[in-house]
């Protein structure tokens, strides 16, 4: 019996399965994630080009060894990523895509969401009047580029010393906007979290003066460890 070509990744050997998803459970849901993502993007090209497709892949085999390649080639990119890809090549494409054609489909694009080109978001970040959230940014990715980078870095450093900075950091972030992650959330989320801690940590110093206030009064010395010891003792004892 013919096994399904549509599933043919997850049925590939066991020794394949452990290389490719690695040896933990997250690497595991990961490489699990990705095998869905090809087989995803597979139906999608048969659907869109049924001719051209048996063309392309001609046999079961074709199909195991194609799927392989791909998801080898495509692991850098998340599983939505290239499911993003793909649909956008159907979209696009005069001929039928390939694997090259994906991958370029992968690659970060900036225009997709708005973005600034990396340079114009670093003079955006060097010349705004404000270093405030409150500033109307293009885009939140260039405060929090410039927030990460360093104000003062900006500003004082020479272009060739400060540009790589904040590239990096602004490419981090646009990467998490391409995947789908609202920034403005997750500013919202850190200063909740902040405001958290904050309210924790006042609770703890209450408690301890407290307990300090409270050690005083009963003629306990707070500071001195050994002598509050025993004066608790003494006073359990009496109790």
């Amino acid at each position: 019996m013919t096994s399904d070509p549509h599933s043919v990744v997850q049925q590939a050997p066991a020794a394949y399965d452990q290389a490719a998803s690695g040896s933990t459970s997250q690497q595991g849901r990961s490489g699990a994630d990705h095998v869905d993502a090809i087989n995803a993007v597979f139906t999608l090209l048969e659907d869109a080009y049924p001719l051209k497709f048996k063309r392309a892949f001609q046999t079961h085999e074709d199909i195991i060894r194609a799927k392989r390649v791909w998801k080898n080639s495509l692991q850098e990119f998340s599983p939505r990523r290239i499911l993003m890809a793909a649909k956008k090549a159907l979209d696009t494409a005069k001929f039928f895509p390939d694997l090259s054609d994906i991958r370029e489909l992968c690659k970060l694009r900036y225009d997709e969401v708005g973005l600034k080109e990396p340079l114009q978001a670093y003079y955006e970040a060097c010349y705004a009047p404000q270093q405030s959230r409150d500033y109307p940014w293009s885009h939140i990715a260039v405060y929090l580029a410039a927030r990460e980078t360093g104000w003062m870095l900006l500003r004082s450093e020479e272009q060739r010393v400060a540009f790589p900075v904040f590239e990096r950091n602004y490419e981090i972030l646009c990467n998490r906007v391409l995947e789908g992650e609202d920034l403005e959330a997750s500013i919202l989320k850190g200063i909740e979290d902040s405001r958290s801690k904050e309210v924790t940590r006042l609770a703890e110093e209450a408690a301890q003066q407290h307990q300090r206030e409270t050690m005083i009064s009963q003629g306990i010395d707070p500071d001195n460890g050994a002598s509050a010891r025993d004066r608790l003792k003494k006073v359990f004892e009496q109790g």
